[in-house]
C-alpha cells in the first residue's frame, strides 16, 4: 500500500560549480515540485505543501500507464520554446474553473519531469542510494513512453560543463546530488546542492 503523502526531500546549501565522480548533475527546472502517486484508483499529484494538484493537470493522466505502486518525485513545468516558464505553470496551478483548466491543458500543457523514484510496485526505495533509484527510474522510462512525462537527463562527473550550458541559456541553474544518498523525506540535506548563476 502506498503512503497517503510523502514530504519531499529538500536541497541544502548552495554551492559553486564543481566536478565529482560521486555526484549526479541535472538541470534545475523552474517549475513546481510535485510527487506523483500511481495506485489502483489512478494517479494523484501532490505539491511540496501536500496539496492535491491532480485536477489542475488532466494532461498528465498518462501517468496512469505506469505500474500501480509507483511514486515519482519531479517538477511540473510549462515549456515555451524549450524553456520553462514559471509564470505559466503558476497560472495553471491557480485555476479553479474546470472548463478553463481543460482548455489550458491543451493550449498550455504541462510536462512532468521525473527525477527520482521513491516506490516501485509498492516497494519503498527511500533507503536505497540515489544511484540505484536513478537506475530503476531510467529503466522504467525506457519501457514506458508517456505523453507529457519524461525523466530528467543527468550526467556524472561534469558538473562545471553542465553549469556552463545552463548559464549560457539563462536557465535557473543545476542540482548536484550525492550518488550514495538515501531519500530523506521532509529534510533539507547537503547531499543535494543547488548551484545557481550569480546574476546582478
Amino acid at each position: 500500500m502506498l503512503p497517503h503523502f510523502i514530504q519531499p526531500m529538500l536541497a541544502g546549501c548552495a554551492a559553486e560549480p564543481f566536478n565529482s565522480r560521486d555526484h549526479l548533475f541535472e538541470l534545475k527546472w523552474d517549475g513546481i515540485r510535485c510527487l506523483a502517486f500511481v495506485g489502483h484508483k489512478g494517479v494523484r499529484l501532490q505539491s511540496r505543501k501536500l496539496l492535491d494538484l491532480t485536477a489542475q493537470f488532466p494532461e498528465l493522466s498518462s501517468l496512469n500507464e505506469l505500474p500501480s505502486g509507483t511514486v515519482l518525485d519531479g517538477e511540473l513545468v510549462v515549456l515555451k520554446e524549450g524553456r520553462p516558464s514559471l509564470s505559466s505553470i503558476l497560472q495553471r496551478v491557480q485555476l479553479g474553473n474546470r472548463e478553463r483548466r481543460q482548455w489550458l491543458s491543451r493550449s498550455l500543457p504541462a510536462t512532468y519531469v521525473a527525477f527520482d523514484l521513491l516506490h516501485t510496485q509498492g516497494h519503498p526505495l527511500l533507503h536505497e542510494p540515489l544511484i540505484d533509484r536513478r537506475a530503476q527510474l531510467e529503466k522504467l522510462f525506457q519501457t514506458e513512453q508517456l505523453q507529457n512525462v519524461c525523466a530528467s537527463e543527468a550526467i556524472r562527473e561534469r558538473g562545471r560543463e553542465l553549469f556552463a550550458s545552463a548559464s549560457k541559456f539563462e536557465l535557473e541553474g543545476i542540482m548536484a546530488k550525492y550518488l550514495f544518498s538515501p531519500y530523506l523525506p521532509g529534510q533539507r540535506s547537503c547531499n543535494w546542492l543547488k548551484i545557481k548563476p550569480h546574476r546582478n
